[in-house]
């Protein structure tokens, strides 16, 4: 079948209500399997029921936690919302029930909810929004004497806790400890084993895309190399971390940092030699005809695409959140990685992932008791990601890898299809294809081994400039997406594009992110 042909066939089968907006979240996936290193006494000695009971502790409260998910509740869900029960009401007092949402709602169920008076206590703070967000929207509750007075939270969240604060106190709990990132190109093994595609170790250069495509496209593979979505963020994934976003991870309205580690301006991503120069990039693969064509519309993210055998490939983050193991589970791909960049933690990778209590919460010491269980207990930490041992996955002596019970796989898993769960990412299993190599290895993404921004901790309060953020967005919305797929003349649009973000203020942007950024810099020294 020709590659077009398999295009329009593809988006012809599209059903409706596939997730959309800006491509890949990249966000965690534990079904896919975290990290790592789990040991089992120490984490006991952590557990909160040691000193706690619901006896001791007075009534059980009934606790609602929000559960993001792709548009479907997993049918055993209510399996293992009891199961979790089991444990938390005689240990802790906690009666949990889970409220799934889909993540296209996300953004705006809390605020609903609140607005309407229904209970909601613990909730998703990243994936489609931020902490600080809702925390100036008065949505989340300050959680730093909670935090302050819990050893097992200090200790968890050390060194990456600050990106969660918000004029000072702590709102949210990194889901994600572990939160170096490293942006790569997951490609599909069997397809480059079958076609002999000789690989990079690494994939920087303008020069290191074009020898891996070239050779895709030349090999007679039925598969485009390379599908850059719906253009949102396809900038971002295919240049790596050369900046900070200083928060702003989907549309970098907030200006950038363009090396952290020479100078603290502030300046506008969209104007710079560096967006131009990659911009060109991708401009020339659409033209060589390495990349879906319609990709911008044809209503697949970048995983579908995989998932559909389009593509030979995709750029996602790679780190303890999301990996390998996350994809092949959701593609049914055996999939090898190509690093795009440096490994690097920056707030924008830790709230991305990020959990907070409500302001409609009732009894915040209940739910700071539930955290600490999944902070800190082996067990407790395992079930909530993949569910119950034996019917979800089994487990293998001696190791940290899981896999599937006989006669289950994961589109028959009934358990374990949602955008994460808040906890210490060195306490989780890793599911297969993962192996016990890169559970040993995870420690490479954790605060003190993966390089940290000189701004983690840094947070822009957008009070003063939301008016100008919506425009800019509004602005990047309607340019970006040609130009990061490559269907336009980057040196023709480009400057029509700067000149109308100039007028939607990003200017005054920029010089309110600085002023902030220079006063918050003053305060570290």
């Amino acid at each position: 079948m020709k590659k077009k042909s398999l295009a329009i066939l593809l988006a012809l089968g599209m059903t409706a209500g596939l997730l959309g907006g800006c491509g890949d979240s990249g966000s965690s996936d534990p079904a896919g399997g975290n990290t790592v290193e789990a040991d089992n006494s120490e984490a006991s000695q952590g557990n909160p029921a040691d000193s706690d009971n619901s006896e001791a502790s007075g009534d059980v409260y009934h606790m609602v936690m929000e559960i993001v998910n792709y548009g479907f509740d997993d049918p055993d869900i209510k399996m293992v919302q009891d199961k979790i029960n089991e444990r938390t009401i005689p240990e802790i007092g906690v009666e949990v029930e889970f409220l799934t949402v889909p993540i296209g709602e996300m953004a705006t169920k809390l605020g609903l909810m609140i607005s309407g008076g229904e209970q909601m206590d613990l909730v998703c703070t990243g994936l489609t929004t931020y902490p600080a967000k809702l925390a100036a929207e008065g949505s989340l509750m300050p959680i730093t004497e909670y935090v302050e007075n819990s050893e097992i939270l200090t200790k968890a969240t050390e060194g990456v806790i600050d990106a969660c604060k918000y004029n000072g106190e702590i709102y949210a709990l990194p889901g994600v400890t572990a939160a170096g990132i490293e942006t790569a190109f997951y490609y599909d093994k069997e397809l480059a084993e079958q076609y002999n595609i000789q690989l990079p170790e690494k994939l920087e250069t303008a020069e290191d895309w074009e020898a891996l495509f070239s050779q895709v496209k030349e090999s007679g593979m039925d598969a485009y190399a390379i599908s850059l979505g719906d253009g949102c963020k396809a900038e971002a994934t295919s240049t790596g971390y050369a900046f900070d976003c200083l928060g702003d991870k989907s549309f970098f309205s907030y200006g950038v940092i363009m090396n952290d580690d020479t100078s603290d301006t502030i300046v506008d991503l969209y104007s710079s030699d560096l967006y131009m120069e990659k911009c060109k990039m991708h401009r020339d693969w659409f033209e060589k005809g390495y990349c879906v064509p319609d990709s911008i519309s044809n209503g697949y993210t970048t995983t579908d695409s995989l998932k559909q055998g389009m593509v030979f490939g995709i750029l996602n983050n790679h780190g303890s959140g999301m990996n390998e193991g996350n994809l092949n589970r959701t593609t049914g791909k055996t999939l090898g990685v190509i690093p795009t960049s440096d490994i690097v933690i920056q707030s924008a990778n830790v709230t991305a992932m990020s959990y907070g209590i409500s302001t409609t919460c009732k009894n915040p010491e209940k739910v700071i008791k539930f955290l600490e269980l999944l902070y800190s207990d082996v067990d407790f930490i395992n079930l909530m990601n993949f569910g119950i041992e034996g019917v979800h996955y089994v487990t293998t002596e001696g190791s940290n890898v899981i896999g599937y019970p006989e006669g289950v796989d994961p589109s028959s898993c009934g358990y374990g299809n949602f955008l994460g769960i808040p906890c210490d990412n060195m306490n989780i299993y890793v599911r297969e294809p993962l192996t016990d190599e890169f559970a040993e290895t995870i420690s490479k993404f954790a605060f003190g081994s993966a390089k940290a921004s000189k701004y983690l901790g840094y947070t822009f309060d957008t009070t003063n400039v939301s008016t100008e953020i919506s425009a800019v967005t509004a602005i990047i919305n309607k340019y970006a997406p040609a130009l990061e797929c490559g269907i336009v003349d980057p040196e023709e649009m480009i400057p029509e594009f700067t000149a109308e973000l100039k007028t939607a203020g990003i200017d005054k942007i920029i010089e309110e992110n600085q002023k902030q950024l220079n006063d918050w810099l003053a305060a570290q020294n």
